[in-house]
């Protein structure tokens, strides 16, 4: 007598089982492999999260405008209020979320690979660079700009001309020009 394996509904198909051979298949079922990466993704915002907790403490402030347009919305302010501030002429470590103002499509973010970026700030936007002027270590921003002072009338990659951009701002260390690292850099 031949005996055949019988397979279970998961080994079959994890998400649906025997009823996708039949068509029955909620497709609102998530696979494991969907879960996985959403538990990953759940434990990867903790842990941000935990250490953006560590550095400073959730704040409601008023949004400001600033003369060149640049709005910031501080949203968690950094446990050392005294130190310095970076210049133009600094290195930055910042965690960062760019999204577009209409309609709020997330275009890039650090936050979403898991790791801060170094960056000169005379290497980006104007609006990006001019918001971390204006933060200290540990400090969390939302600066809102309009497309003169982002991209421009070129635009840029996903970014088109003059477009409006928002980004969510963590400064976690700064260098200036033969100093000491400033704030927190792990």
């Amino acid at each position: 007598m031949n005996k055949r394996k019988r397979f279970t509904d998961e080994e079959i198909d994890p998400g649906c089982g025997r009823r996708a051979l039949a068509g029955a298949c909620n497709t609102n079922e998530k696979s494991g492999v969907e879960r996985e990466i959403e538990r990953a993704d759940t434990e990867r915002a903790d842990a941000i999260t935990n250490a953006l907790n560590e550095i400073g403490s959730e704040v409601d402030e008023q949004p400001q405008t600033l003369p060149s347009g640049l709005e910031l919305k501080f949203t968690r302010r950094g446990a050392n209020q005294t130190l310095a501030q970076p210049t133009m002429a600094s290195t930055v470590l910042v965690h960062y979320e760019g999204s577009f103002v209409d309609g709020g499509e997330v275009f890039d973010s650090s936050f979403a690979r898991g790791e801060p970026v170094d960056f000169p700030l005379q290497a980006v936007v104007p609006g990006f660079s001019e918001a971390i002027t204006h933060m200290r270590p540990g400090d969390e921003v939302i600066a809102t700009f309009p497309g003169s002072l982002g991209y421009g009338p070129s635009g840029r990659g996903p970014i088109p001309p003059n477009a409006a951009l928002r980004f969510r701002i963590v400064l976690l260390a700064f260098q200036e020009p033969g100093g000491e690292p400033v704030g927190h850099p792990g």
